[in-house]
Formats: structure tokens, C-alpha cells, sequence
């Protein structure tokens, strides 16, 4: 079996009772069948509280005003307490934030932006990410696995990772040139001509690609004189308002989303565009560097999942998506309160963003097909939130 990790993977150390926001409240922790057959016989004080505070019909941990009834006034968990450490978690509590997706004779590692630990470490890397490999004796079948597609998605998102943090050329350039590469690739997986994928790359690989793209990009971009604005807004309002619709019909997960969202949304919708002064302030702290580490990131969790259903073009508009929400969420908070926004409000307004999405498998599935409506978010479409 081989792994992947990215290098900051072993930075990454549970903060406990300092984290601002505790994983062990706000959404229900399952418990695997091995952990709760450990629980069912644990003896003597600890067994008995174990007994009252599983639900065993649900397989999860009993809450109390959304927090596990393990989690003490300190907010650190009295099962490690009192269990004996980290052999005393369920697969959940012993994993988290380590999110891993599976593929046949590889694991891909990553830390959960969730975790505002973890976004910490992913938002403040400086540096492009680095992938690490391992590898040891395990061995599995997977029936039906296409390594012919994988294989080309894994070579696909080499280049995507090496064009998009290539800071020699500008991020929406970068960005642009990406998404191009991911819908010309989903052309050839849609019409069964995969043997063409290694021209694609080559052709994008090229160093000609930034001056031919640069020409082309403006010749994808909305015509002004077309684009009739609804409402009064303008092409790229009118693209992050159908994003907000999205959200609008996602299950909730903590308590504050929904006025949260619905207060970001009518903030970016009556702000006045940015003046070039305010634009440079606001990309003090949501650089082309945070950008690049969160598209990284969705990247990397999610990209190669297209080898389970073929859709390269959706993954990559989901992971762009994602980081642009991110962005307006952010833009949101930043018009409200200028002088007091941060880099760990930014932090934060990642994290509160990825719990809503990453933790709920209705509300990936909702956005990765809303974004499936074409001409709504087609290319062309996408290009008006590049700036």
C-alpha cells in the first residue's frame, strides 16, 4: 500500500481545551462497531457512564446542548481522561482531523479544514505544499478499479498542482488555466478518447500555454455589452448570488450557519464593487498564497474521486467553488468589521465554511450537482468570479 501526505501533515497537534471551536460538540460522533463492542464490556465507573451515554440504537454519543456528554467544563474529553488516552477513542475521536480517501493500493492523507488547528497549519503555510510518499506490505483488491482513468487523472493533477503554484504568473491566470485543463479533460472522458489526455497535457505542460492563454482568457470572459446585469449586478455578483442559492437549499448543521450565511449573502449583494485601495487592504490577509494552499487542498481531498464516476469537470468546480465561498464568506466579514478582521478570522471563516460542507456527504452531493447545470457555471461562466 502506498501514502500520501502533505509535509505539514505530522505538524499537526490537537490543541485541546485551547481550540475555539471543540470537534467534540456541534454535530453527532458516530462510534464503529469494534469501539462500541469495547464499551459494551468496559467495567466499574467508567463502564457505567459509558452504558447511560452511548445511544447503542443510533451507535453514536449522547449530547447535551450540542456538546458530547463526554466533554467536560474544560472542554477536553473525560473518556481520554479517564479511559486511559487515545486508546480509549472510537475510530472517529482517534482519527479526526486525519480525513483519508481510499484508492486501490493507495491512501491519500489529509488534515480536515474543519479543524481550525489544522486550517491554522494549512492558511499560514508560506510555502508550496509538498507530497510525501510511503509505502509498506498491505495489500487489497479493489473489483471494476479503471486504472486507466486514474492514472490520467493522477497526471492531470500533478500539472494542475504544478501550474497552480507556479506564483510567476498570476493567480487568476493560474486559476483559469486549470479549470480549462479539467473541462478539456472531462471533453475526452465524456466522448471515450482518455488516449488523448497525454496530448492535453503536454499541450498545457507547455510553456506557451500563458501567452496563448493570456490571449484566450479574454476572449472567454463575459461581454459587457451582453452580459445584462439582474437586479442592477453585475456578471460576478450575479454568479455568487446563484452560489448562495446553493447553499440556501443545504442541511444545517450548527445552529448559527443559516443567519450567518443569509447576513453574508445580503452584505456582499449591497456592497459597492472594491475600490483599488480597499481591494489591495482586503488581499493583505486573503492573498493569492491563502488561495493557492485552500485550492490545494479541496484538490488534493477530492480531485482524483472522479476515477468513481468520470466527472473531472465537476470535481474541480466543486473544489473552485468552495475556495471562492471561502473567499465572499470572508469578504462578508471583512466589510463588517475592517479594522477587526484577521488572519484568524480568515481561519475561521474557513473552518465554520468546511464544517457546513465537508462534514455533511447531502450537502456535498448538492453542490457538486447544482454546479453540473450548464450554461450556468460553465467555464465561460466561472471566469466572471476570477479576479
Amino acid at each position: 500500500m502506498q501514502y500520501t501526505v502533505p509535509h505539514y501533515w505530522k505538524k499537526f497537534k490537537c490543541t485541546g481545551g485551547a481550540c475555539p471551536d471543540t470537534c467534540c460538540a456541534g454535530w453527532q460522533i458516530q462510534i464503529d462497531p469494534a469501539s462500541l463492542k469495547k464499551y459494551r464490556s468496559q467495567k466499574g465507573l467508567l463502564g457505567t457512564r459509558l452504558h447511560n451515554e452511548i445511544n447503542w440504537r443510533e451507535g453514536c454519543f449522547r449530547q447535551y446542548q450540542g456538546r458530547c456528554a463526554f466533554l467536560n467544563d474544560e472542554n477536553l474529553c473525560d473518556l481520554y481522561l479517564e479511559g486511559g488516552g487515545k486508546k480509549a477513542f472510537c475510530r472517529t475521536c482517534r482519527t479526526y482531523p486525519r480525513h483519508i480517501e481510499e484508492f486501490e493500493g493507495l491512501r491519500e492523507m489529509s488534515l480536515s479544514l474543519s479543524c481550525p488547528e489544522a486550517a491554522r497549519l494549512i492558511l499560514e503555510c508560506e510555502e508550496p505544499v509538498r507530497f510525501l510518499h510511503g509505502e509498506d506490505s498491505k495489500t487489497e483488491a479493489y473489483p471494476e478499479f479503471d486504472f486507466f482513468i486514474f492514472t490520467k487523472l493522477m497526471d492531470t493533477r500533478s500539472l494542475i498542482f504544478r501550474i497552480l503554484q507556479d506564483r510567476t504568473h498570476p493567480l487568476r491566470l493560474r486559476l483559469a488555466v486549470i479549470l480549462a485543463l479539467a473541462h478539456d479533460l472531462q471533453n475526452r472522458i465524456s466522448r471515450n478518447r482518455l488516449y488523448e489526455a497525454d496530448e492535453l497535457l503536454e499541450r498545457y505542460g507547455s510553456s506557451k500555454v500563458w501567452g496563448w492563454f493570456e490571449q484566450k482568457l479574454s476572449e472567454y470572459a463575459p461581454d459587457p455589452k451582453a452580459a445584462e446585469a439582474v437586479a442592477g449586478y453585475s456578471p460576478e455578483k450575479q454568479m455568487l448570488q446563484h452560489l448562495f442559492q446553493i447553499l440556501e437549499k443545504m442541511e444545517v448543521l450548527r445552529p448559527d450557519w443559516k443567519q450567518y450565511r443569509k447576513q453574508a449573502g445580503k452584505t456582499l449583494m449591497e456592497a459597492e464593487p472594491f475600490s483599488p485601495e480597499q481591494e489591495a487592504a482586503f488581499q493583505t490577509l486573503f492573498t493569492d498564497t491563502v488561495a493557492e494552499q485552500l485550492m490545494v487542498y479541496f484538490l488534493f481531498t477530492y480531485f482524483a474521486g472522479a476515477v468513481y464516476d468520470g466527472d473531472a469537470w465537476g470535481k474541480i468546480k466543486f473544489c473552485f467553488a468552495a475556495v471562492t465561498l471561502i473567499r465572499e464568506f470572508f469578504r462578508a466579514e471583512w466589510l463588517q468589521n475592517p479594522d477587526s478582521a484577521t488572519a484568524e478570522t480568515l481561519q475561521r471563516t474557513a473552518w465554520r465554511f468546511a464544517r457546513e460542507l465537508e462534514h455533511s456527504e447531502p450537502n456535498k452531493t448538492l453542490l457538486e450537482k447544482a454546479l453540473k447545470k450548464e450554461p450556468l457555471f460553465s467555464l465561460r461562466s466561472l471566469f466572471t468570479l476570477l479576479s
